[in-house]
């Protein structure tokens, strides 16, 4: 796994929004999936404003969510449908046919993964994945454990997932299941791109970099893709 350290946190979002950058301009109707959740802020901030300067034009790129808590919707404060339409999608232009996001309300939820997996094949597989690390090395909602065959699938909640999920919703909820990509999927993605921002993030930073690949921490899976790059900040970085 290529391992590059940035001086901080803009810095870390300036380079991961470049990294999808010349995605879109190799390719310029690439699928891109970007996940949620706080890391990811400041790249968005970074397309937009990109976008807004004419620096990338995304009138014919394709994204895709990469997780969602099953159990809440757009409207939810805190859900990953709810931060990345905030801090991105409606500051864009796009078309609803740009956009295909996991619906956490869904009645049928293995429908709807095989619709978000029709969406990725008629889109000729992911181009740039950009992924977040859980602090017990999910990705996704690809707790540990994970198989490396899935596609989009229904995931029970590690404990330590749900633990965390107050920070984003502002109170407790009773998450227990999310949906999401899986590794398989992930996998498939022309180029993986890992970031990992803060001093919580060194432990599980260092024992990904460090162990053999192991289902029991599932980021150290992506050591199976010949394309995968971990950008980290300094602070994140103190542990290697």
């Amino acid at each position: 796994m290529n391992v590059e350290i940035v001086e901080d946190y803009p810095a870390l979002s300036a380079t991961v929004a470049q990294r999808v950058m010349d995605s879109v301009t190799r390719k310029p109707d690439a699928l891109i999936c970007i996940a949620g959740g706080d890391t990811p802020l400041g790249v968005f901030d970074a397309l937009v404003q990109a976008c807004e300067e004419g620096k990338v034009d995304f009138s014919r790129a394709a994204f895709v969510g990469l997780d969602e808590w099953l159990g809440l919707g757009k409207a939810d404060k805190g859900s990953c449908r709810e931060m990345v339409w905030g801090h991105f999608f409606s500051r864009l232009t796009l078309r609803d046919d740009q956009i295909c996001f996991f619906d956490g309300l869904t009645s049928d939820p293995t429908e709807e993964c095989r619709r978000v997996d029709r969406f990725i094949r008629e889109h000729g597989g992911i181009e740039t994945i950009v992924l977040g690390i859980g602090m017990n090395g999910h990705i996704g909602f690809n707790e540990p454990g994970a198989a490396i065959d899935t596609e989009c699938h229904v995931v029970d909640l590690d404990e330590v997932t749900q633990s965390v999920s107050v920070k984003y919703f502002g109170q407790s909820r009773d998450v227990k299941q999310g949906i999401s990509l899986g590794m398989k999927t992930i996998l498939a993605a022309k180029s993986v791109i890992v970031m990992a921002s803060g001093e919580k993030k060194a432990a599980i930073v260092a024992q990904t970099l460090r162990s053999d690949i192991d289902a029991r921490i599932p980021a150290t899976l992506l050591k199976n893709h010949s394309q995968v790059q971990m950008l980290v900040d300094k602070a994140a970085a103190t542990q290697l």
